[in-house]
């Protein structure tokens, strides 16, 4: 069984008229819910027993940001990919690369951006709790998780093939 961890970026700073989108870093907010969110994951990891196999990360700042407070609370860490394609990546090109995955990795995170993640969320959910699913169409708000589950390998996701596993908001927390 394959498990897909969706991760937005937390909260970023505007920045000023000479930074660029892509140099934007988070702000304390961002960095609180990074961290509250890293403490969720890893306690769920270690509650099951497992680990990530592969993280691919947007190389944004508040991507890479958000992966560093994520990192600090894991007890170990996970093999890690910064994917320039990543950065603002539409739902089609993350399912491209998803579905380019070795099926040797059974638990891959993607951290990136909406709407794009937000977008791949909704395509691969196919069951779960009528209450998160209708919480999942309405928002995925700045370090949001989603946790999909998927009964064939990577090659062979597709639209709707993923059991919704865990939508959480850092205000869940």
């Amino acid at each position: 069984m394959a498990t897909l961890y969706l991760l937005r970026h937390g909260n970023a700073g505007f920045g000023g008229p000479e930074t660029d989108d892509h140099d934007r870093a988070l702000n304390p907010a961002g960095r609180r819910a990074g961290l509250a969110m890293g403490r969720h994951i890893s306690r769920q990891l270690a509650n099951s027993g497992a680990a990530l196999d592969l993280v691919l990360c947007s190389t944004a700042a508040r991507t890479r940001q958000t992966w560093d407070c994520l990192a600090a609370c894991l007890d170990g860490p996970a093999p890690i990919k910064f994917e320039p394609p990543l950065y603002l990546a539409s739902a089609e090109a993350l399912h491209q690369r998803i579905r380019a995955l070795p099926d040797s990795t059974k638990r891959v995170m993607i951290i990136g951006h909406n709407p794009g993640l937000h977008e791949a969320a909704l395509f691969y959910s196919g069951g779960g709790g009528d209450v998160v699913v209708s919480q999942l169409h309405l928002e995925f708000p700045p370090a949001a998780l989603v946790v999909l589950r998927f009964e064939q390998p990577w090659s062979g996701v597709a639209g709707q093939a993923g059991g919704l596993r865990e939508f959480v908001t850092p205000r869940d927390l």
